[in-house]
């Protein structure tokens, strides 16, 4: 959710009023999904309640599930990006993320 809020934020200042409005509300939204997701008691961090190894390797693979859907999202702009350093960076971080999917399987 930090990664949407951040990509999210430079819209504001581009485009016209409706553009500047929606990334207004999406920035907001990212921000209010990562504060829900903050409260949750399994993901909190540091000091969360011990987990059994069966709900630790549950989580892994419900976050490697999640990085693949980002993944996806990543290459679905690095596809549509007309600027060859913006392609480049989106296939090296799903390069890195395919990394971090594998670890967590």
């Amino acid at each position: 959710m930090d990664l949407i809020e951040r990509t999210t934020t430079p819209l504001h200042a581009i485009g016209n009023d409706q553009t500047r409005l929606n990334s207004e509300t999406a920035t907001i939204a990212a921000i209010e999904a990562w504060w829900a997701l903050s409260q949750a008691p399994t993901l909190a961090w540091p000091g969360a309640a011990p987990m059994s190894a069966d709900e630790t390797r549950e989580l892994a693979e419900a976050i490697a599930d999640v990085v693949l859907v980002v993944t996806e999202a990543i290459l679905n702009v690095a596809s549509k990006s007309a600027d060859p350093g913006d392609r480049v960076a989106c296939l090296q971080a799903a390069h890195h993320a395919g990394r971090l999917h594998a670890a967590l399987k």
